[in-house]
């Protein structure tokens, strides 16, 4: 007994004395301003400001309401105030030009003044959009989602550098968004999700976005050819309306009204082509955040760092001059029998 007694002592000890005390390697840095903005030809500015996290942080990302922000266009001050709108979120009464250069300049005390320039790129002509529905015509596309060839044809000016976005919505008729506009995913800006076997051509990681450059296409007419799901269900929300019974009377059966809606027997569905001209950091902002988050989780893959272009900061601020073309296809009920 006195041996066992003798042998945990000594193995306690011996555990005592390989006790290390070992220093976090990671250093404290002080946190940065923080700018996330994409410039559009086709709407008013909107940015938010944040504050950078430590790795260490256990708080959520913290939001700078009350920053102070410039931001110029061709080195001369817009002559209008940002608004902090809500939570670190600013919006400006003012749309970006093609061709023009802006620059912001954002300062909050306890923080090094941060600044970001971006220039807003001519946008591309659109030569041709097709779409045909795959599968046949009596498909109920619509009811089980629609799923589209598409080809795109556009111009790329040879004497610059450019990069591009496309990605497809739907436009859904006024009188159908009255009935669904509180289902979120029927929203009548629907990015419809795409796939592409194009090498050139990178799919975002949301999949509902390409973007490439023109180091491949090098000036000229491109065309890009691509498959579209719309994996909505257009009819769905109406499930509750119960259809007519040929034994009850309308007048007091549940089954009366829903024929009476203005798009019971079919509407017009339009499929809207985007193709924006963007520049280089936005380009390298985009594949690089996929990447980071492809790699996330993974304890193998190397660390990724998504493109910043923030001076003394983080964030982005890109550029981005958008075009539109529209293809209108006639859905009809097929709830419908045809006679």
């Amino acid at each position: 007994m006195k041996k066992l007694i003798y042998i945990i002592i000594v193995l306690a000890i011996a555990f005592t004395a390989c006790e290390k005390t070992l220093d976090f390697p990671f250093e404290y840095k002080k946190p940065k301003l923080v700018l996330n903005c994409v410039l559009s030809s086709n709407k008013e500015i909107e940015f938010h400001v944040s504050r950078s996290m430590h790795i260490l942080d256990s708080k959520e990302i913290v939001m700078i309401s009350d920053a102070d922000v410039i931001i110029f266009e061709d080195d001369k001050p817009l002559q209008v105030v940002p608004i902090s709108i809500d939570n670190g979120y600013y919006k400006v009464e003012y749309t970006p030009k093609a061709g023009h250069t802006y620059k912001f300049q954002i300062s909050k005390d306890g923080f090094e003044t941060i600044e970001a320039e971006a220039k807003m790129a001519n946008p591309t002509k659109i030569n041709s959009y097709m779409v045909k529905i795959k599968g046949s015509e009596n498909d109920n596309m619509i009811l089980y989602g629609g799923t589209f060839d598409v080809s795109l044809n556009f111009n790329d000016d040879s004497e610059q550098e450019n990069y591009y976005v496309v990605y497809l919505t739907s436009d859904l008729p006024a009188e159908i968004m009255d009935y669904i506009e509180t289902y979120d995913m029927y929203n009548d800006y629907y990015r419809l999700f795409l796939d592409c076997n194009d090498l050139s051509v990178n799919t975002g990681n949301s999949g509902d976005m390409l973007y490439l450059s023109d180091e491949i296409i090098n000036g000229g007419n491109y065309t890009i050819k691509l498959v579209a799901y719309d994996y909505r269900d257009i009819y769905g929300p109406f499930y509750e309306y119960p259809f007519p019974d040929e034994n009850e009377d309308p007048e007091e059966g549940e089954g009366s009204g829903i024929e009476e809606l203005p798009f019971y027997n079919g509407f017009d569905y339009k499929l809207v082509v985007h193709v924006a001209t963007i520049n280089k950091d936005y380009y390298q902002y985009l594949k690089s955040f996929d990447m980071y988050n492809e790699n996330d989780g993974n304890p193998f893959a190397e660390p990724t760092l998504v493109k910043t272009n923030i001076k003394n900061g983080l964030g982005i601020l890109g550029a981005s001059s958008e075009v539109t073309d529209t293809v209108t296809i006639r859905v009809n009920n097929p709830y419908i029998e045809e006679n």
